[in-house]
């Protein structure tokens, strides 16, 4: 059986106020966040969806089809996010990104449909049947129920915005634009390769963001009132994610000889080119409720500044295409190598994005609280993962001097 990966995740910020916002100097956020995160599905190359484990017929040794055994696993990822920013100065913001798997929860789902008339039983195989058959060639029944990655890390992120001066052509059109670089440290784990379903935490495994990613944004402002504050804002990206190649350990079969052997014709290791990706998003903010103004400790004193915080109630949209390269393994054996790039052509994915923040810096409380619902099956993909994830959290802004 297929070992399953579950990328399912794209974790970028979960509420952002513009593409290209910025953080003054001497300011730090803490942002953390509850992630839930779950995929049941994979896009084939006519984005059609279909399980994320290819059916398995069986055959009896010399004989009839037994059956075909199926899955049709439901992976769940409990992640706590945790975003520590900086703002070095007012053009220069850097990130550190913590994502905290607290569990993953996969639902196999396994099926059995019988095969052939067998004349030594009398009867088609049942599942019974065929777990005690594979029972005596040292297989056991997989567990209806796989949980892992407990307490530990995703591959931890750092990165860096820096705000790209106006020129004739920005301030001509009211734009702001800033670049981004990312970076994501090797902090993750592999899924265990002798478990037949299973999940892994590095990039590679979750398959929603790089090992470096290069992200030029703009935002264009409108409705700005007196105070500076928009109440329209219209932004976007384009980015570029490189993933680098990483070299794994084959399953031997230890614990499930018929299901998950591969290391006697793959070899005891095999090495994945990911693909890169090339992404642009557009997005679009509104403020329905700018709320009361109050001159406190968060706009020192002073009432116009309060004024220019950000707004009480804010609702935003986004939406990313993501377009996907070819997938390339390297192994012992053309065929398997073949076999699972077959599922990872070049393909794309289509993100939307559904949120909402409620901000009290205005009224003198630094806590601004956030909700966001994405999607990746509203449109069809090819040759990728959909998931759905639920994510809400609360931001703190402090700035000690």
């Amino acid at each position: 059986m297929k070992k399953f990966l579950a990328p399912l995740l794209l974790l970028s910020s979960a509420a952002h106020a513009t593409e290209t916002q910025m953080l003054p100097k001497g300011a730090w956020v803490l942002d953390v966040a509850y992630l839930h995160s779950t995929i049941d599905k994979q896009w084939d190359g006519k984005r059609n969806a279909k399980s994320l484990i290819d059916d398995i017929p069986r055959y009896e040794p010399g004989g009839g089809l037994q059956g075909v055994l199926s899955a049709r696993p439901h992976a769940l990822f409990q992640i706590v996010l945790t975003q520590i920013l900086y703002g070095v100065t007012d053009w220069l913001t850097l990130a550190l990104y913590l994502p905290f798997v607290l569990r993953t929860t996969i639902d196999a789902n396994f099926r059995w449909t019988p095969g052939d008339y067998q004349g030594q039983l009398g009867r088609v195989y049942s599942e019974d049947d065929f777990w005690a058959w594979a029972a005596s060639l040292g297989q056991p029944r997989p567990p209806s129920t796989w949980v892992g990655n407990e307490l530990t890390f995703a591959d931890i992120l750092v990165g860096a915005r820096v705000a790209i001066p106006e020129f004739f052509v920005t301030r001509k059109l009211g734009v702001k634009l800033a670049g981004t670089v990312v970076v994501a440290l090797p902090t993750g784990h592999v899924a265990d390769p002798e478990e037949v379903v299973a999940a892994g935490t590095t990039s590679v495994d979750l398959h929603a963001y790089g090992d470096l990613e290069l992200h030029l944004a703009w935002d264009r402002p409108f409705l700005v009132d007196q105070y500076e504050v928009p109440r329209v804002n219209l932004g976007g990206e384009f980015y570029y994610a490189w993933l680098r190649q990483k070299t794994l350990p084959t399953a031997t079969g230890a614990r499930n000889p018929l299901l998950n052997t591969y290391s006697p014709y793959v070899g005891t290791s095999y090495t994945i080119d990911p693909g890169d990706w090339f992404c642009s998003t557009i997005s679009l903010e509104a403020a329905p409720i700018l709320g009361p103004a109050y001159a406190t400790l968060v706009s020192g004193g002073d009432l116009v500044k309060a004024h220019g915080l950000p707004p009480l109630v804010t609702l935003n949209f986004s939406y990313t295409y993501t377009a996907t390269g070819q997938s390339r393994w390297y192994s012992d054996s053309a065929i398997w190598d073949y076999d699972k790039e077959k599922f990872w052509k070049p393909g794309d994915k289509n993100t939307f994005r559904f949120g909402g923040s409620v901000s009290f810096l205005r009224m003198g409380v630094p806590v601004q609280l956030y909700a966001q619902y994405r999607m990746q099956d509203l449109i069809g993909g090819r040759f990728t993962r959909a998931s759905d994830s639920i994510v809400a959290g609360a931001r703190v802004v402090l700035k000690f001097w």
